[in-house]
């Protein structure tokens, strides 16, 4: 039987009513892991047999794509000033998304955020996008590599090589349309593919 308080204790250390000035911690993070999924090469894989350091790889850059692409999103919405933490339900809670200045008297949850699905579908509202579509299809199929890798492991895994492309342009309008930035990316995953990632002033 799980025991509940040891993960409530757990997750108290984690616990925060985010603000605002909390999007450039999450925008740092998520800059990491997509630097890091870019780059990630099969030597970098500590593997023994039947692993392969090929499907460890992509499970992995699969995995830091899917992590970096939820923090960065969490990353817009602070910037933008809008609340990522759920509250306690009551029948006065302003409809999602709504912002930091919205929330007073407000009971937030500080060990819960709103989930990546919620946030993807709701992006839209607080920011323009100049190719709504787009973006947002590329946020999504990578919401879909989180979810796969973290919760099982397939031994094969049909390569399309279009979902990869759309993730690198749809991150590419983000930070053009949410933070005024350009963005250079290409996540490696072909033979002789040369990994990106770079991010400058537009």
């Amino acid at each position: 039987m799980p025991n509940i308080d040891l993960a409530q204790s757990v997750k108290a250390q984690f616990a925060k009513i985010f603000q605002a000035s909390d999007y450039k911690l999450f925008k740092a993070i998520a800059e990491l892991n997509l630097h890091d999924a870019a780059h990630l090469k099969s030597a970098d894989m500590l593997t023994k047999p039947p692993l392969s350091p090929r499907l460890a790889r992509n499970c992995r850059k699969r995995l830091l794509i899917g992590v970096g692409v939820e923090l960065l999103v969490k990353a817009v919405y602070l910037k933008n000033g809008f609340c990522i933490n759920i509250p306690t339900r009551t029948s006065n809670d302003p409809r999602f998304p709504f912002r930091h200045t919205q929330t007073t008297g407000m009971t937030l949850k500080n060990d819960k955020t709103r989930s990546l699905d919620e946030l993807i579908q709701h992006l839209s509202k607080i920011i323009t996008l100049q190719n709504r579509d787009a973006t947002l299809n590329g946020l999504t199929i990578a919401q879909v590599f989180r979810n796969k890798e973290g919760h099982g492991i397939t031994q094969k895994h049909h390569f399309v090589r279009s979902n990869y492309r759309d993730i690198e342009n749809s991150l590419i309008a983000l930070y053009r349309d949410a933070f005024g930035e350009r963005l250079s990316v290409r996540f490696s995953m072909e033979p002789r593919e040369q990994a990106l990632w770079r991010v400058s002033p537009c």
